[in-house]
């Protein structure tokens, strides 16, 4: 009578190199995405302007994943410096406590598309500036679904000769959370933003005493994410210097 027992010994020796293999594979260090490491390296913490004052930005950025500033391995139009005049000292201190923080939707979506090699927040650039278009547009649902249309679809004779291109990796929802941030946002007469790792900028609050003014300067970066991973997950980076104006 024929015995059983290489089957038996085949099936065990089977599972046996499945939980060999279940187990070096858990052993194997796991692939992770690393947060930029950014540094604004000028204006210094703590430094005093005369109102009025052009003030030059120079930002770093080093990314295990995607390369280092210093070498022109970052994109200079995906880094991002913030300057927001600050009204009082308890404000300031709260937003200091809080540190980086996630972009609002829209912004967000801006600075992982292409938004930035057409736009600027303040200046002209190839189409207009984000505070131009807020000017243009009043947010009205007419204006928001106008904006949409342009958006997604691409548009020519708004805004001179220059064409809009189209958009269709980007999704209705998407667009509108960022037409709805730069009706919103864009002329918020104490919040500029300026594309690059180096660049300048003025302080001075019309309207505001020229005397012991606050300003917080928040540079950010948001990586690529890991090239092979599900979803891309993308981890932002920055850093947070206080300069004032006497």
């Amino acid at each position: 009578m024929p015995t059983s027992k290489p089957i038996y010994l085949n099936i065990t020796i089977a599972l046996l190199l499945y939980a060999l293999a279940n187990f070096f594979n858990a052993k194997k260090p796991q692939q992770e995405n690393h947060p930029p490491v950014v540094k604004l390296i000028s204006p210094k913490n703590n430094s005093i302007f005369d109102f009025d004052t052009q003030i030059n930005y120079e930002i770093t950025v080093a990314d295990k994943e995607d390369g280092d500033s210093k070498y022109d391995e970052i994109n200079a139009k995906e880094v991002l410096l913030e300057v927001k005049f600050i009204k009082n000292k308890s404000k300031l201190i709260a937003l200091l406590n809080k540190g980086i923080q996630p972009d609002l939707p829209g912004i967000a979506i801006m600075r992982t598309s292409n938004c930035f090699n057409c736009h600027n927040f303040n200046g002209k650039s190839i189409g207009p500036s984000f505070f131009e278009i807020s000017k243009k547009y009043p947010a009205t649902k007419s204006n928001i679904d106008t904006l949409i249309k342009h958006i997604k679809d691409g548009s020519t004779g708004y805004w001179g000769k220059e064409k809009m291109p189209t958009h269709p990796e980007l999704t209705d929802e998407k667009i509108k959370a960022t037409v709805q941030w730069i009706l919103k946002h864009a002329a918020d007469p104490d919040v500029n933003y300026y594309i690059g790792t180096t660049g300048s900028f003025r302080i001075g609050q019309p309207g505001t005493s020229k005397l012991k003014s606050d300003y917080l300067l928040t540079a950010s970066y948001v990586d690529h994410g890991l090239k092979d991973a599900a979803g891309k997950q993308r981890l932002k980076g920055g850093d947070m210097v206080v300069i004032h104006s006497r």
